[in-house]
């Protein structure tokens, strides 16, 4: 599966709706209401989860921020007066179904507002938004390819136009920009950077190897690999005989504990170690219950971005850390930040418009900066995010590394104006 290729053929998804698969092809449906679309003072939230296949566990994971954040918009008040209900089919990561089951969410569901599929396959749902002039609230987007051709329809909270795909990392590599030389390397700045084969992973190898190039920086090794790989070996080998100064690897949850549990055996390790599972779902990292590893493994310093224990504050913030805490006894993860404020972003737009009407929608959300759970968004001119705001760098430095847990005091998060002067960051000297 090489989901790169939606980019470019962003137009052709929508000829998929008229192929006519049925229901069960497309995945299973699930309601938290009775009725669909605006029947009975109902307002409908719509949109797809990956509940099973390859990234399944995230795609849960948002499923039940997206959740949270309806609770928490029912216990305040609703939107207009509306009661906030979701609809919403299970995609199995799988983009050849998706436009079916966003022609269905919009033509038969007559959902009232849109959010995207997880990840790179929300670019197979962004035609069939745009052939019903629909406003698309994006759950974790990792690109900025359906903003470029679609613009405001596309509502991307985690992009901007600078870094693009690569917007997760921009914080990490200006921290590590200004602080490389407290690390113990080699002093030569080598990097092996293990990518992802979709759109997003060529986004990140451009945007980052342009700040890795411009700063003296030199990557030494680039593979992409397909979601799902199963055998790390050969690949692993290789790093270990480069022996660079930093590993990077932008891989979902799944390939990120097989990757780490690979160089783990192969005492394979460079003394940076940028791994985003950890980054991405702190809540199952350090629990093998959930899929993660064991904590005296996952604790370990390795480096990625932080969005917990932000500096932008919000009643949504404090509700979302209250409810990963009592169900998860974790800080939030990022799959549940963005299924969360997704949803919440829909929401407080519907509520700033008084409608839910395309046009209006996006005036209010290019006028105003709406102050979600997770950091701020105001809409550019091209839809991604044009609120000032950063994602901070983070790492586990826990006091006891056997527990399954990610408490906020295991926690440290690093934000840019202390980037110069911080020394706070762990090399990671080899495995336990």
């Amino acid at each position: 599966m090489k989901l790169r290729k939606i980019g470019k053929k962003l137009v052709s998804a929508a000829l998929v709706v008229a192929l006519g698969m049925s229901l069960t092809a497309c995945g299973s449906s699930s309601s938290d209401g009775e009725k669909t679309g605006n029947e009975g003072g109902k307002l409908i939230i719509g949109g797809t989860y990956t509940l099973s296949g390859t990234c399944a566990h995230a795609g849960q994971n948002t499923l039940k921020g997206a959740k949270a954040a309806v609770e928490y918009i029912n216990k305040n008040g609703g939107v207009n007066g509306k009661k906030v209900e979701l609809k919403y089919y299970d995609d199995e990561f799988d983009e050849s179904k998706i436009p079916t089951l966003y022609e269905k969410l919009i033509s038969d569901d007559k959902v009232d507002l849109l959010t995207s599929p997880y990840t790179s396959p929300f670019l197979a749902a962004a035609p069939i938004a745009a052939k019903h002039n629909k406003e698309m609230f994006c759950i974790a987007a990792d690109s900025y390819t359906a903003n470029e051709q679609y613009g405001k329809l596309i509502a991307n909270p985690q992009m901007d136009e600078s870094w693009k795909g690569g917007g997760w990392w921009k914080d990490v590599f200006e921290y590590l920009k200004s602080n490389y030389s407290k690390y113990k390397t080699s002093g030569q700045k080598t990097v092996a950077i293990l990518n992802l084969e979709t759109t997003y992973g060529h986004e990140v190898s451009e945007s980052v190897g342009k700040f890795l190039k411009e700063n003296g920086f030199k990557v030494v090794y680039e593979e992409f690999f397909d979601p799902g790989n199963s055998d790390w070996t050969a690949t692993v080998q290789k790093v270990k005989n480069l022996n660079p100064d930093i590993l990077f690897a932008p891989q979902y949850f799944e390939d990120s504990v097989s990757l780490v549990q690979k160089c783990k055996e192969m005492n394979c390790y460079a003394p940076i170690m940028v791994i985003e599972g950890m980054s991405w779902d702190p809540i199952s990292w350090p629990n093998t219950e959930l899929g993660g590893l064991e904590p005296s493994t996952a604790k370990l310093p390795f480096l990625g971005y932080s969005i917990y224990k932000a500096k932008y504050e919000s009643a949504s913030k404090d509700y979302l850390a209250d409810y990963c805490k009592k169900e998860f006894n974790s800080i939030p993860s990022n799959d549940v930040i963005c299924g969360f404020m997704a949803v919440e972003l829909a929401c407080e737009a519907a509520k700033k418009a008084n409608s839910t009407e395309t046009d209006a929608l996006q005036e209010a959300l290019s006028n105003n900066t709406f102050n979600l759970a997770g950091y701020p968004y105001k809409m550019n001119e091209s839809g991604g995010n044009g609120a000032d705001f950063d994602w901070g760098c983070g790492q586990f430095q826990p006091k006891d590394l056997s527990k399954a847990d990610a408490s906020g005091d295991d926690w440290v998060t690093l934000w840019p104006e202390k980037y110069a002067t911080s020394s706070e960051a762990i090399t990671f000297e080899g495995w336990k």
